[in-house]
């Protein structure tokens, strides 16, 4: 077969005059031999074993959130039939875009009133100004000018209310005339974002305060994660979190914001708010993430986790030398779950190893 090396047998006593590894730890006194097309077909990559950080992480879940005051419910005003709906859900829309139209005869009424009101306003104004000039001649006694004077001030009050229902209602109450007196509510964003839920539908009765659609922000979008009692005091503001969704292995980061000290009495597991980098996705809110916040970080010599041979509860890699490449137990600490810190022997660490193909070697 092509791939079969050319194994030579050395004597123990060339092995241990070495010097560089204890007698103890030698597996076997083989050494194997490949040649240079070997090595690249079985992409055996060698090099000085490496420094690097380990990471001591925390495992989480989250989902993607917004905060309270981003997602708002747009309700009915004052009771009414919708007329019309002008969007529809996962539509974005801007501020102050028309959303629906509602209809009712109430509706006529409250711009009729106000413009009755406002005309009434103007005559008394009018009437208490030419009778005050006339005051002057003792044509109009005092007690008159005061009873106008006070219809006048009851008037405007009755006024100001009716202009703050129709401020309540988005109706423009400056523009208002008599021609454009209508049972028509016009119902726009009082935000940008996108539309999330419908509640309503085309002819159906809304009444004051019942939603007709919700539409949500993404301007702060995060992700909130349940992190459990014990893990809790170990997360401080600013550090780094890993994440990934579900069936995928594309890694996005981001940033603890905060975390709530109060914890579910449930699950006892408190929630922590995760800021996104740029490179995050747009997501459904509610969307599942998977979540590894990085608590602290080591330095030390290591290898691939994928590269440690496992035997028992010893650990094995490769060894290379001029002669060739000798199997070699070593002592691990750390496992971040990507690499795995290496700790001795001591005259191993920063030689010269098998970075790549240690499984394969150890299958000759």
């Amino acid at each position: 077969m092509k791939n079969l090396p050319y194994i030579t047998v050395l004597s123990l006593i060339m092995a241990c005059s070495q010097g560089s590894v204890k007698e103890e730890d030698i597996v076997s006194e083989d050494l194997i031999q490949l040649s240079k097309e070997q090595l690249e077909y079985n992409e055996i990559r060698t090099g000085l074993m490496p420094e690097g950080p380990l990471y001591h992480k925390i495992k989480a879940t989250g989902q993607v959130d917004i905060p309270p005051n981003y997602a708002v419910k747009v309700s009915a005003p004052t009771e009414a039939y919708v007329s019309q709906l002008k969007v529809l859900p996962g539509q974005r829309v801007d501020r102050g875009q028309l959303l629906a139209r509602l209809q009712h005869p109430s509706i006529a009424e409250i711009k009729k009133s106000y413009l009755t009101v406002r005309a009434e306003l103007n005559y008394l104004s009018k009437d208490l100004s030419r009778k005050q000039g006339l005051a002057d001649g003792n044509t109009v006694s005092a007690r008159e000018i005061e009873m106008l004077q006070s219809r006048e001030q009851s008037t405007a009050a009755g006024l100001k209310s009716i202009e703050s229902e129709l401020e309540r209602l988005g109706i423009d109450y400056r523009n208002l005339t008599s021609e454009s007196v209508s049972q028509t509510l016009d119902v726009r964003a009082p935000i940008s974002g996108v539309v999330t839920d419908l509640f309503s539908q085309t002819g159906q009765y809304a009444g004051p305060n019942d939603p007709i659609l919700t539409i949500s922000s993404r301007e702060h979008e995060h992700v909130e994660l349940e992190v459990f009692q014990e893990d809790l005091p170990k997360v401080k503001k600013g550090m780094e979190v890993l994440m990934r969704l579900p069936g995928e292995e594309t890694i996005y980061t981001g940033e603890i914001f905060l975390t709530n000290i109060q914890l579910d009495k449930e699950t006892l597991s408190g929630n922590v708010h995760v800021h996104l980098g740029e490179d995050f996705p747009d997501l459904p809110i509610g969307a599942v993430v998977f979540a590894e916040i990085i608590y602290r970080t080591d330095t030390g010599y290591l290898m691939p986790r994928a590269e440690i041979i496992r035997e028992g509860k010893a650990s094995y890699i490769f060894t290379n030398s001029p002669d060739g490449f000798r199997k070699q137990k070593v002592e691990v600490g750390f496992d971040d779950g990507a690499n795995v810190q290496i700790t001795g022997p001591q005259e191993l660490l920063g030689s010269k190893v098998v970075l790549q193909g240690n499984y394969y070697l150890n299958g000759m």
